[in-house]
């Protein structure tokens, strides 16, 4: 639904079709969702109150996936799409930031394609290291997304 230019609504919404309605991560991600879309005075505030949604009080582990997904959605939907206020929204919530951040960079990357990522971030990137996917070894990540998208509209 992002790379085919759906509304952060329809992202949301089409997330929302996949997973069984009654788990953990669609009651968490419908939380953060709804928290997210209240208007709130700054962003620390938004921040705070999509965090306290969804993150269970006195829960030591911090890599639980219903949490991790409902945190990633909050951001993007707190950021309205923007991917530069996703990915540093869901880093300042904390917990498992960089899979938030990751999964939240990519929902909105995947709406706003490359020139929605800041310059300065996309030039720091280099080539594949190939320590998850060997088969991956030395492509650009620009690379990989051209392999993605239909016709290379990266």
């Amino acid at each position: 639904a992002a790379m085919a230019g759906a509304s952060v609504t329809s992202v949301i919404a089409a997330a929302l079709s996949v997973v069984p309605m009654d788990s953990w991560t669609a009651r968490s991600l419908r939380r953060a969702v709804v928290a997210a879309q209240r208007v709130q005075p700054d962003p620390l505030t938004r921040e705070r109150t999509v965090r306290s949604a969804v993150v269970i009080g006195g829960y030591p582990w911090t890599d639980l996936a219903p949490e991790a997904v409902a945190l990633a959605f909050g951001a993007f939907a707190a950021a309205r799409g923007d991917f530069r206020t996703a990915v540093l929204t869901a880093v300042n919530m904390g917990r498992d930031a960089d899979t938030t951040a990751a999964v939240a960079g990519a929902l909105a990357g995947a709406s706003g394609g490359l020139a929605a990522i800041p310059e300065e971030w996309a030039t720091a990137i280099a080539p594949v290291t190939g320590s998850c996917l060997p088969s991956m070894r030395g492509y650009h990540i620009l690379d990989i997304a051209d392999l993605l998208t239909p016709d290379g509209d990266s």
